[in-house]
């Protein structure tokens, strides 16, 4: 296992878990319920995503790295299945299901 990305939230870890599961890369958060601490802890409460297979380390990166750029971009982009268009925020269309080119 390895330490792939640090969340600025419980929910921003899951959303990241979930884009790299949508990937193929198997991941878990760790540090989820230490959250509710955070203020009152002299220590980093932040949650983390992890991969489980430390050689799938390098591709979760570059798809964070994209994943990133495309949330800053707003880059509109519209769906192969249906002709919907979808802010860059989007990985999947909502209309339909399928999967960002």
């Amino acid at each position: 296992m390895r330490e792939v990305y640090l969340a600025s939230d419980p929910i921003n870890a899951e959303i990241i878990k979930d884009y790299l599961q949508s990937h193929g890369i198997a991941a878990h958060v760790r540090g989820a319920t230490l959250w509710g601490g955070r203020g009152d802890l002299p220590a980093d409460c932040y949650p983390r995503v992890w991969v489980n297979i430390a050689r799938d380390y390098d591709k979760a990166r570059e798809l964070l790295r994209q994943f990133e750029s495309d949330q800053a971009s707003g880059k509109q982009w519209q769906c192969i299945g249906c002709g919907e268009f979808l802010s860059g925020q989007f990985t999947a269309c909502w209309n339909c299901g399928r999967e960002r080119p």
